[in-house]
C-alpha cells in the first residue's frame, strides 16, 4: 500500500470549543489506485486529505506514505518529503497572477532542494502532457478556468511525484471542462501509474474511479 493511515483523529481546539473533525480512520490506498472521497460539507474530506497531505497533522494515529511513516517528521523533513512525492491540485487552481504559465508549473521544483535537472524543460513537458505548451508564456489571468486547471495538473506532476491528491479539482469548471479534466486524471493514473486521491461531490465522477469512500461527521461510513 502506498498510502497507509491508521487510527487518525484530528482535533481542533480553541479556548471554549472543542470540534472532532476526523474520528479513528483507517484507510489503505494501493500503488496505482484511483479513489475518490465523498460525503456532505464538513464531513472532514478536506481534512483527511490535508493529513494525507501533510498540511496538517493528526491529533492521534499513524501517516505512511510510499513505505515510510512520516507522521512523526520534523517540518523541514516534512516539506521535503511533501515536495518530492505528492502533487497537489486545488478546486481554485492557486496559481500566481504575477508569474508565467510555465514559471507557475516549474515552482515545486525551485523548492525541491539539490535539485539539478533543467526546471524548463520539465515544465515543458508537463504542459505538452496536459496540452497546454501553446500557452506557456501568457498569464493565468489569460486563461480559462479549464486551462488554470491543467496548469495546475502540470505543477501537480513537473516533479514525477508518486501521489497526486485533488480537492474537487471539477468544482469551479462546467461539464464539458469537467470531463477534459477527469480525462486527464484517468490518463495520469493508467498511463503513468500515479496513485490519485480525489475529494469530490459528484457521483458521476466518483464512479468513473477505482473505489468511492463515503465519509460522514468525520467518520468512514460503508454505503
Amino acid at each position: 500500500m502506498i498510502i497507509n493511515l491508521t487510527d487518525i483523529s484530528k482535533v481542533y481546539r480553541t479556548d471554549t470549543l472543542e470540534t472532532q473533525a476526523l474520528e479513528n480512520v483507517n484507510l489503505s490506498v494501493a500503488k496505482g489506485e484511483f479513489v475518490s472521497i465523498m460525503g456532505p460539507s464538513g464531513c472532514g474530506k478536506s481534512t483527511l486529505l490535508n493529513i494525507i497531505g501533510l498540511l496538517d497533522r493528526p491529533t492521534t494515529g499513524t501517516v505512511e506514505l510510499d513505505g515510510q511513516v512520516v507522521s512523526g517528521l520534523k517540518d523541514k523533513a516534512l516539506a521535503a518529503f511533501r515536495n518530492d512525492k505528492l502533487g497537489f491540485i486545488f478546486q481554485s487552481f492557486h496559481l500566481i497572477n504575477t508569474l508565467s504559465v510555465l514559471d507557475n508549473v516549474t515552482v515545486p521544483l525551485v523548492y525541491r532542494k539539490g535539485f539539478k535537472g533543467d526546471k524548463t524543460e520539465l515544465a515543458r513537458k508537463a504542459l505538452e502532457r496536459v496540452g497546454l505548451s501553446h500557452r506557456m508564456n501568457h498569464r493565468p489571468t489569460q486563461l480559462s478556468g479549464g486551462q488554470m486547471q491543467r496548469v495546475a495538473i502540470a505543477r501537480a506532476i513537473v516533479g514525477n511525484p508518486a501521489i497526486i491528491l485533488a480537492d474537487e479539482p471539477c468544482g469551479n469548471l462546467d461539464s464539458r471542462m469537467s470531463s477534459e479534466i477527469m480525462g486527464i486524471l484517468h490518463q495520469l493514473n493508467k498511463e503513468d501509474g500515479r496513485t490519485i486521491v480525489m475529494v469530490t461531490h459528484n457521483e458521476a465522477q466518483a464512479r468513473e474511479t477505482d473505489r468511492t469512500i463515503h465519509f460522514f461527521d468525520g467518520k468512514q461510513v460503508s454505503l
